[in-house]
């Protein structure tokens, strides 16, 4: 009975101790962008992904860095914070496979690319949900925001089927600079 006792003890304390919070920064601010509302339509072949666009999205970075005072040199990375789609008229996203958002240069020769990756999220496909949360992406787009006042956005899902029903939907989704990264 004492060892196990003694066992659980240790291991709740390697398990406390072992993950250290350290070395993830500091959070500089966080930039909420606008709603966009967007339809997946009925009759979507597999093959085809969709893309939905916002061609010239203002960043609203530069006035966000004047209002908490902060210099370009104190961030380090500037990446995804949260984002979701929401379903608005009740269906499910269980024929769509992945969704992505992608964030790149406004004017780049065949829009965003697989590598300009904001947030992403796979293996949708049969899965009955209303709400899909998006996982932020590794890429660090400190030079992208920090260099461009507007920038292009793009939204792609990825059907796993020929989707049957018509989605009315929203994008919902935030950035984060963050500074004194170790």
């Amino acid at each position: 009975m004492r060892s196990s006792i003694l066992l659980f003890l240790l291991s709740v304390l390697l398990l406390s101790t072992g993950c250290k919070q350290e070395g993830l920064g500091d959070r500089l601010f966080e930039i909420t962008y606008p709603v966009s509302d967007f339809a997946v339509p009925a009759g979507r072949p597999n093959f085809q992904t969709l893309v939905i666009s916002q061609d010239r999205l203002t960043t609203g970075f530069m006035e966000e860095m004047m209002r908490t005072s902060t210099a370009s040199g104190d961030i380090d990375a500037v990446g995804g914070l949260r984002a979701r789609v929401v379903s608005l008229n009740g269906e499910d996203f269980s024929e769509i496979e992945r969704i992505e958002l992608r964030a790149c240069p406004v004017g780049q020769a065949g829009g965003c690319s697989q590598f300009d990756l904001l947030f992403s999220v796979d293996d949708l496909f049969r899965r009955r949900q209303q709400t899909v949360n998006l996982n932020p992406g590794l890429r660090n787009f400190k030079e992208l925001f920090l260099g461009n006042e507007q920038l292009r956005v793009e939204l792609v899902l990825s059907p796993g089927i020929t989707t049957s029903r018509n989605i009315e939907a929203r994008l919902e989704w935030a950035i984060q600079a963050v500074g004194n990264l170790d």
